[in-house]
């Protein structure tokens, strides 16, 4: 098979001739240091490319996709101001970040929501969600992408959903008791949010809708032990703007709905389903109950499952751990088709650039699809 049509099959829950394999978007990225340490191994010379500032994400280089047999490539908006280093800055949402001490990845240190009043929402400065720079160059690259390749096309936006991004706004403790204390002041912040992303989807699939098969969105719901929500709350808040968002996208494009939520979520797995999820990353596999045979059985056939690859422990383990780790999952998640095998989120800094070759190599070896697998 093709790439494309080798992710097509998979996310349609069918039997490709093997688990296709991906690289490279917002949650399933190289981190730089990750990234030169890979570059140096393979000895590929070439200035890497900052499109996520905060997480310090790269664009990989083609010849490292390549050379991972990557079926995927991402089209998506050109953020301002990712390529400059400093110790503190403030983005374009007005919230202030500052540099880790370890000096990989950026921290938000001040949410500029700080009252918690209708006035406050109405009154703040929110970014233009068309601006034309952030859509520059997104057609001709779909365009190169569909006529001159045979790669699965995924749309990255680069940014959350909904509820991140209220969080971002007027931190993680404020949003949390708004949601029980203040719930009309967080409905109103999670619909304007909601109006923004739509505006900024309209757009961005006027460009690409036409191109892609999987549009990628996040909003971390979980811990490592547990929803940042109940499933109650969930259901009552935060779901119906979920809705609302994916019925647009939908209405644009022919691509699947990619949810990306970190942690603990089992519980909100059947609420997701019923919101338009189609596709579910990463399945943190040493999150709380997250278990990967009981979730394929439980759910395989309303979900495509993409990712699964721990990276807290089995990524910067041993080589032998990292074949462990990509036969088990491609044993539980890929039976019977329905997996796209990925990192359950980017590869950070201390993960050895061989075992990232072992990981993609081996998957290629153990994830061909002779018949159903048992």
């Amino acid at each position: 098979m093709k790439s494309c049509e080798r992710l097509k099959s998979a996310i349609s829950k069918k039997l490709p001739d093997r688990v296709p394999l991906d690289l490279g978007s917002s949650i399933t990225g190289l981190t730089l240091f990750a990234a030169k340490k890979l570059c140096n191994l393979l000895g590929i010379k070439e200035d890497l490319k900052i499109i996520v500032k905060p997480l310090q994400l790269i664009e990989p280089p083609e010849e490292i996709l390549i050379r991972l047999h990557i079926d995927t490539r991402y089209v998506r908006p050109t953020l301002p101001n990712q390529e400059t280093f400093e110790e503190e800055y403030i983005d374009e949402w007005g919230i202030r970040w500052r540099l880790a001490s370890n000096g990989f990845y950026y921290d938000i240190v001040e949410h500029p929501l700080k009252e918690g009043t209708l006035e406050e929402i109405e009154k703040f400065d929110w970014p233009e969600p068309r601006q034309k720079e952030l859509f520059s160059g997104l057609r001709e690259r779909c365009e190169y992408l569909h006529r001159h390749t045979d790669y699965a096309i995924i749309g990255d936006p680069l940014s959350p959903a909904l509820f991140e991004p209220a969080w971002y706004l007027r931190g993680m403790e404020n949003f949390l008791v708004d949601l029980i204390q203040n719930r009309k002041y967080a409905e109103r912040l999670l619909d304007t949010l909601l109006e923004f992303k739509i505006q900024f989807f309209d757009e961005f699939l006027k460009q690409a809708g036409d191109y892609i098969q999987v549009i990628m969105l996040g909003d971390d719901l979980g811990t490592q032990k547990a929803p940042l929500l109940s499933p109650k709350l969930y259901q009552e808040v935060v779901k119906p703007r979920h809705k609302n968002l994916f019925s647009f996208i939908k209405s644009r494009t022919e691509a699947k709905i990619f949810l990306h939520s970190c942690g603990a979520i089992e519980p909100l797995i059947p609420q997701l389903i019923d919101a338009g999820v189609e596709i579910l990353h990463p399945l943190q596999p040493l999150a709380h109950g997250m278990n990967h045979q009981k979730i394929k059985e439980k759910y395989g056939d309303k979900l495509c499952f993409w990712g699964g690859i721990d990276i807290q422990s089995a990524l910067p383990g041993s080589k032998e751990e990292v074949r462990l780790e990509v036969e088990r999952r491609i044993k539980l998640l890929g039976k019977n088709g329905g997996y796209v095998m990925s990192p359950a989120h980017n590869i950070q800094p201390d993960t050895p650039p061989e075992n990232i070759l072992e990981m993609f190599d081996y998957a290629l070896e153990v994830g061909k699809y002779q018949e159903e697998r048992e």
